[in-house]
């Protein structure tokens, strides 16, 4: 079994997972990257689900150029596989995360840039494991 998603889930989890936060971002009526704010400003917060095609045009890009860098100096096969499937781990914790901190009450970690650090984690520990995986087949 391959250690990460075909090119089809990966981009459908990864619509869906955009498409929920867009959501969560409208149901808050705030977003809480304050990279996002330019967007927020000219489209407004209630049209943020119109936005997740543009977001994942931007996450193609940043796979297809995360995987040909990968590809070149790791000579991982399936890199952009790989890429893509960090991408949908990392915003499924972030969407769990938004979900318990805003509507459950989490309170462990609540700041947005403090969640960076164990996003940053999982991700990196999950494409280590999975680089060795797909390197032994």
């Amino acid at each position: 079994m391959k250690p990460v998603l075909s090119k089809r889930a990966g981009w459908v989890l990864l619509a869906v997972l955009v498409f929920i936060d867009a959501v969560l971002d409208v149901i808050r009526g705030v977003e809480g990257n304050p990279l996002w704010k330019l967007v927020i400003d000219m489209v407004g917060i209630k049209n943020m689900p119109f936005v997740v095609p543009f977001v994942l045009i931007l996450f193609y890009f940043i796979v297809k150029v995360g995987g040909w860098l990968i590809k070149k100096v790791d000579k991982t096969p399936m890199a952009e596989e790989l890429v893509l499937t960090t991408l949908v781990i990392v915003y499924g914790f972030f969407d769990i995360w938004v979900i318990a901190v805003d509507f459950l009450g989490f309170r462990f970690i609540t700041n947005f840039r403090i969640m960076i650090i164990p996003l940053t984690g999982i991700a990196l520990g999950y494409a280590l494991w999975a680089e060795k995986g797909l390197k032994k087949k």
